[in-house]
């Protein structure tokens, strides 16, 4: 069993992974939503686990990005994780420190600020299959693989280059927010934070622009592997980091063929080109996100997964009602079983 919940997270991600040929399954979560998420959504399944099971755990817990909409509810989720019955086996998230891969310390930008001494004092460990230090993928070589109770997780993204330009960002951002990088904040500092009209081929031909965003390059994004199934959960990512990846070992692939696409940037048409589709081919499109606040997905991003190879073959899943009007589609999934 191979099963992936794309939970209400609003403009956001909140993927609750379920693997495992035994009851209770494994788990694994990726991110957790906007601040809202974490009580209307999030909190609520994990209390019916702990109450069917006695506690909830997870092998891993990935924060993608410092993006609201990805870490908004993880600071309530591990501010009361402890006390909720809750089990983290491994955290994964790039703090301030990790920008530029060096040990340790309380630095970040503002909700980022907030996470770290969550993630540093909590009962879990830090990044500790990258030895403390940053999750990225190295200059040179074969690419970072782990196998986490079965799951084998192979990270595509970030990169070096990528963790560096966010760093000018990150300071910007915690000095316009009038705190001062160097410094561990309290929760109590946090802030909250008719579709494809026309003809498909048109809306896939518009020229694309790639994703330059700071955040969103340093997106850690990885393909996990079990059961003989492959799923790309492609965080906020840029598409070219991504396809870059694929020349490297374990792949050494001009296209990997997938069960599941997570669509990068929750289906905007900066981070989904026709070139991402083709190097990474699938049957089933996961779109997470309400579509408010920034209108996502894009026209442009739906239709280029519309078009080309075996475009009668692709199911397109989302976790709130959407109208996709060339397509004929309906959304409205929040769940997917890889059979």
């Amino acid at each position: 069993m191979f099963r992936i919940h794309m939970l209400p997270a609003e403009h956001g991600d909140c993927l609750w992974v379920e693997y495992g040929t035994t009851q209770p399954p494994k788990r694994i979560l990726i991110d957790a939503g906007t601040v809202g998420t974490y009580p209307r959504a999030l909190l609520p399944k994990i209390k019916a686990v702990v109450a069917a099971e006695g506690s909830c755990r997870f092998e891993l817990f990935v924060v993608t990005n410092i993006d609201a909409d990805h870490i908004g509810g993880a600071i309530e989720f591990l501010k009361q994780a402890p006390g909720c019955g809750v089990v983290i086996k491994e955290v994964w998230f790039n703090g301030y420190f990790h920008l530029s891969n060096t040990a340790p310390a309380l630095l970040g930008a503002k909700q980022g600020e907030m996470l770290t001494p969550l993630v540093q004092n909590g009962p879990w460990v830090w990044n500790k299959r990258f030895k403390g230090l940053a999750v990225m993928v190295p200059d040179a070589g074969k690419l970072p693989s782990f196998t986490f109770s079965g799951m084998k997780i192979t990270l595509l993204s970030p990169t070096f280059g990528k963790l560096q330009k966010l760093k000018p960002k990150w300071e910007k951002e915690v000095r316009k927010a009038g705190l001062v990088p160097g410094h561990a904040y309290t929760i109590d500092d946090a802030l909250p934070g008719g579709f494809l009209g026309g003809k498909v081929q048109d809306w896939a031909k518009a020229r694309f622009t790639e994703d330059r965003t700071e955040a969103n390059g340093s997106s850690i994004a990885f393909v996990a592997e079990y059961a003989g199934k492959r799923v790309l959960f492609g965080a906020d990512a840029h598409p070219g980091v991504l396809i870059n990846s694929l020349q490297r070992p374990p792949f050494k692939v001009s296209s990997l063929p997938l069960s599941v696409l997570k669509l990068p940037h929750h289906g905007s048409k900066n981070n989904v080109s026709q070139a991402l589709v083709a190097a990474f081919p699938a049957d089933n499109y996961l779109i997470s996100t309400s579509g408010q606040q920034f209108n996502h997905p894009d026209p442009e991003a739906i239709a280029r997964v519309l078009v080309g190879r075996q475009a009668d073959r692709k199911t397109l899943h989302f976790n709130y009602p959407a109208e996709v009007g060339v397509a004929n589609e309906r959304g409205g999934h929040s769940g997917l079983v890889c059979h």
